[in-house]
C-alpha cells in the first residue's frame, strides 16, 4: 500500500515536471515569435524610412555643395544648400534664381550650335556631367547683352547688387543673344572666375537640377539664400 502511494506520488511528481517542461517550451517559442515579429516590424520601419528619404532626395530636396568661388559672395566655397527640385514642374525658372545645372563638358564651347544638333545630343548625353550652381539673369523672350562692364536686358541696364567684383566680361558668345524657349541665359555672381553661359551659352531647362533655397552650412550663415537678390 505504501509503495503504491509512493509509486503515485513520484508520478505526479514526473507528471508536474512535464508539465511545466511543456509550460516553459511554450513560453520560450512565443518569446522568439515575438523577439522575430519585433524584428521584422523595425526592419519594416526602417527600409520605409530609407525609401521614403531616397525618393525625397531624388525627386523633393536634395543637400548640395558648392564647389569653388564662382558665387561669391553670395556663396562661398564649402557652403551647403538645399536643393528643391519639384520648383520648376510647376513653373519657369525666374530671373534671380539660383540654380543647379548639369552641364556636359564634352560641349563644343565656342560652337555652342553645335550642341543642339540631335546627334551630337544623343552622344553626349550622360558623359562627363558636371554640376554648375548658378544665377538666372535672361529668361526666354529676352535680349541679353553686355555693354562696358554691366548686364542689360532688353536694352535695360540691369541693377545687381549681388554682383562680386567690378566688371562682367563678354566672353565667348555672341552678343547681343536672345533667350530662346526653355532656355535661360545664367551667369556666376563672381564675374571674374565663373564659368556660365557666356561660354557654355544657354542652358535648356531639362539641364536644371532645381532651384537652391536655403543655405544649412555654415551654422553663422543659416538662412535664405536671396536675401541681396533683385527680382
Amino acid at each position: 500500500m505504501k509503495q503504491n502511494e509512493e509509486r503515485d506520488g513520484m508520478s505526479l511528481l514526473f507528471s508536474q515536471k512535464n508539465f511545466l517542461g511543456i509550460v516553459g517550451m511554450g513560453t520560450k517559442e512565443k518569446t522568439q515569435k515575438y523577439i522575430f515579429k519585433e524584428f521584422l516590424g523595425w526592419l519594416e520601419a526602417i527600409l520605409l524610412a530609407v525609401l521614403i528619404s531616397l525618393l525625397i532626395r531624388a525627386f523633393v530636396f536634395e543637400t548640395v555643395y558648392v564647389d569653388g568661388s564662382s558665387m561669391e559672395h553670395t556663396l562661398s566655397n564649402g557652403d551647403r544648400l538645399i536643393l528643391y527640385k519639384l520648383g520648376y514642374f510647376f513653373s519657369p525658372p525666374k530671373r534671380g534664381d539660383i540654380v543647379v545645372l548639369q552641364v556636359n563638358e564634352g560641349t563644343f564651347r565656342y560652337f555652342p550650335f553645335i550642341n543642339k544638333l540631335p546627334i551630337v545630343k544623343r552622344a553626349l548625353h550622360g558623359i562627363d556631367e558636371t554640376d554648375y550652381i548658378k544665377r538666372v539673369i535672361g529668361i526666354p523672350g529676352d535680349e541679353v547683352d553686355i555693354k562696358d562692364g554691366y548686364v542689360y536686358i532688353n536694352n535695360e541696364k540691369l541693377e545687381e547688387p549681388y554682383v562680386y567684383g567690378e566688371a562682367t566680361y563678354e566672353g565667348n558668345i555672341e552678343l547681343p543673344v536672345k533667350v530662346e524657349e526653355g532656355t535661360v541665359f545664367v551667369l556666376g555672381d563672381n564675374r571674374l572666375n565663373s564659368r556660365d553661359s557666356r561660354e557654355l551659352g544657354l542652358i535648356e531647362y531639362d539641364k536644371i537640377k532645381g532651384k537652391a533655397i536655403y543655405r544649412v552650412w555654415p551654422l553663422d550663415r543659416f538662412g535664405s539664400i536671396y536675401k541681396n537678390n533683385q527680382k
